[in-house]
């Protein structure tokens, strides 16, 4: 059985507060007395389900189109469910107790609860969601060299509140390469439909994560499919 984890994207998708808006331009359409239905996307590379790669925050980092493929494709995932409110993070500790579930894990996707906004109340699901504090990414990223990925069910490992004043502290530790940080960096997985892996019961075999390869680009949307 496959489940997919993304979610559909369409021109109301929830997204980070300065995104612009998603777009759809009708080419041709057989409504208007043309030969097919052919589109055009104005799509931002950070909304919706996507994946993060070093280049997002890190001017030398891969591109999206230089990651192995491998690298998108995961048989021993680890769901954590860490139920988070408005504005909270996932703190140090919380992931320190499940240390030996992270080392045995390629992926790990953390289940914070917040997205069950995401459709009742999509302005308060995108304003000030939970984030990851940036102990914690440095964390994962320096204890765990089997783990190549971390999902998030909100749309971004900092706050939309505090990120940008911060400096987006837990996207640079997580994917910045400098003299202090040269452990494999982490791809990032945001807006993810967690919900649906909780309802698996451990089932799952692999999950699948390959997003469109834009050349030269730092993130691109992905079709995450759970196999059970």
């Amino acid at each position: 059985m496959l489940v997919e984890l993304s979610y559909i994207i369409d021109e109301d998708v929830p997204k980070w507060p300065t995104n612009p808006e998603e777009k759809y331009d009708y080419n041709q359409a057989v409504r208007f007395g043309d030969a097919c239905n052919a589109s055009s996307v104005y799509h931002h590379l950070h909304t919706g389900t996507h994946v993060d790669a070093p280049f997002h925050f890190d001017a030398a980092g891969k591109t999206i189109d230089q990651i192995p493929v491998e690298d998108f494709y995961y048989t021993a995932p680890f769901v954590l469910e860490l139920k988070k409110s408005r504005g909270e993070r996932i703190e140090l500790k919380e992931l320190q107790v499940h240390e030996k579930e992270i080392a045995g894990c390629d992926i790990l996707f953390v289940y914070t609860g917040y997205s069950d906004l995401r459709d009742s109340s999509p302005e308060e699901f995108v304003s000030d969601f939970p984030s990851v504090a940036p102990e914690a990414a440095r964390y994962l990223r320096r204890h765990f060299p089997g783990l190549k990925a971390v999902a998030l069910d909100s749309i971004s490992f900092d706050s939309a509140a505090t990120g940008a004043m911060e400096g987006f502290p837990s996207h640079h530790a997580l994917l910045e390469t400098n003299e202090e940080q040269r452990e494999r960096t982490l791809l990032l997985y945001e807006d993810v439909n967690i919900k649906k892996l909780m309802e698996l019961d451990d089932k799952v075999r692999a999950v699948c994560a390959f997003p469109v390869r834009f050349a030269g680009l730092e993130a691109g949307p992905v079709n995450m499919v759970a196999i059970v």
